[in-house]
């Protein structure tokens, strides 16, 4: 059955489009989401990425909820971060993404939301349960209903707006004369990021910005750099400032500087962590940066040189957020600032603004500080604390993590290292000189050793040693 197939994390539910992913397993699970959901007020916000495959998921979704009870307010293609800025401000209590985000084209996937931020795995798991029980025969559905219980609204103009009002856009349109390429990858982000830029005053060219005529993308989504050599020779040959370019529903946000060079996804988030903090310095009686296990220990050292405070999270979005909303609330008598992001995907979170990874409010924060500063984007990189960074996957088949994870911790201990345990993530390390993580994934049978350290040798020896303490515990369980 196609629905055992599906993947349930953390960011939402994925699965191959037409096989594991249609419009039967799309319409059960809004409908289970519905019979999940249990506030007073069944309003829901929906929206999904230019993935062809969305239009006849996003026909599921609306029928399935429509058959639960709910009035569905339906952006249409609009970016995740847009979509979430719409429905905390119009106080929209759930909502569904229909996005595959930055995997490739063949998935798709449904980001599911409540209240404040995307479900946990328990609710998730719940659904993922309630879907084998459900009959599509017993939810009835008509198109008188369609037109009765839908709304359609672009939120688009509304965002770009707050974004200008939250900036202090008429200082930065009279000083600007960036030359800026965006590459949208034809994803959800051509309907927002270059419109916002030309607003702010940069010369924008964008490239990659359609499907084919078979409705593929025109480059591979996900913004890494063996994905992005058409930005790269644009940037460098045009002698463009920057260039930016997102996944398919630009959460996710990557920098090209002035040189061609592509920098690393936690980059762009310490070039605005340092500038918010030194504008906040002495004038905030608390700063706080939030971010997860895995983010650079940039973070901390830029973070001590303005005496602010960082606090870690475990890896996913969804922990932030909360986090974030807990810390407003302890704070709320007191003058502080709250922000932070996940150094793996360049999306910034202001909650003032957006509590969630926003790639297109990132890159008008980039823009900003290059007109502040009137530097060149690789001087201003050049100036950030120095780290290096080594990753590996050992692949630990169907044996038993959380006895793995027991097992390589107390290796550790005895080996004399201090370990902090986050669920199953295992960090340890030395202050703010290096650091190595153990993370096992949400969606593979595999963990992943990420190391940071101020030598290159040092990083890649850490990540090194402790794949081989790893692969030592997996051989003895055998």
């Amino acid at each position: 059955m196609e629905i055992n197939n599906l993947i349930f994390t953390f960011s939402g539910i994925r699965g191959i489009t037409g096989k594991d992913l249609n419009f039967k397993t799309s319409k059960k699970i809004a409908i289970a989401f519905g019979e999940w959901f249990n506030g007073d007020n069944k309003k829901i916000i929906i929206g999904r990425d230019t993935r062809p495959s969305g239009e006849t998921l996003e026909k599921g979704i609306v029928e399935g909820l429509i058959s639960t009870g709910f009035n569905v307010v339906n952006v249409g293609v609009c970016p995740t971060p847009i979509i979430i800025h719409a429905k905390n401000k119009l106080k929209i209590p759930a909502g569904i993404i229909i996005t595959g985000s930055h995997n490739p084209q063949e998935w798709n996937g449904l980001k599911l939301l409540s209240s404040k931020t995307y479900l946990h795995n328990e609710d998730l798991k719940l659904i993922s349960r309630m879907l084998k029980d459900i009959d599509l025969k017993t939810y009835n559905f008509t198109k008188r209903n369609l037109k009765k219980n839908i709304s359609k609204f672009n939120p688009i103009p509304d965002y770009i707006q707050a974004l200008f009002n939250d900036l202090n856009t008429e200082s930065i349109r009279k000083n600007n004369n960036l030359r800026v390429v965006v590459d949208t990858g034809a994803g959800a982000g051509k309907y927002a990021t270059p419109q916002m830029l030309e607003g702010m005053g940069c010369e924008v060219k964008v490239i990659n910005n359609d499907l084919t005529k078979n409705k593929q993308f025109p480059r591979a989504i996900e913004p890494i750099q063996n994905n992005l050599k058409d930005l790269i020779m644009e940037v460098w040959q045009g002698k463009c400032d920057v260039g930016f370019a997102h996944d398919c529903d630009a959460d996710r946000l990557a920098i090209i500087g002035e040189s061609g060079i592509c920098y690393p996804e936690d980059i762009g988030l310490a070039l605005i962590t340092e500038y918010q903090l030194k504008n906040y310095e002495n004038k905030i009686e608390d700063v706080i940066f939030i971010t997860n296990l895995a983010s650079s220990l940039m973070f901390d050292v830029i973070a001590e040189k303005y005496g602010a405070r960082v606090i870690r999270t475990p890896i996913g979005e969804i922990f932030l957020v909360e986090k974030m909303y807990n810390l407003i609330e302890e704070n709320i008598s007191k003058k502080s600032f709250i922000f932070g992001g996940e150094g793996s995907c360049g999306g910034i979170m202001f909650p003032s603004f957006n509590n969630t990874r926003d790639g297109i409010f990132a890159a008008a924060k980039i823009v900003e500080i290059l007109v502040d500063s009137g530097e060149k984007i690789s001087k201003l990189v050049s100036q950030l604390p120095k780290f290096f960074s080594y990753r590996e996957r050992i692949k630990i088949a169907t044996k038993d993590v959380k006895l793995i994870i027991e097992r390589i911790k107390q290796e550790l201990i005895d080996e004399g290292e201090f370990v902090n345990q986050i669920g199953y993530d295992l960090r340890f390390g030395k202050g703010k000189e290096w650091f190595v993580l153990i993370h096992p994934s949400n969606t593979e049978p595999i963990i992943r050793v990420i190391s940071e350290a101020k030598s290159d040798s040092l990083a890649r020896i850490y990540c090194e040693s402790t794949a081989e303490l790893i692969k030592l515990v997996i051989s003895d369980l055998k």
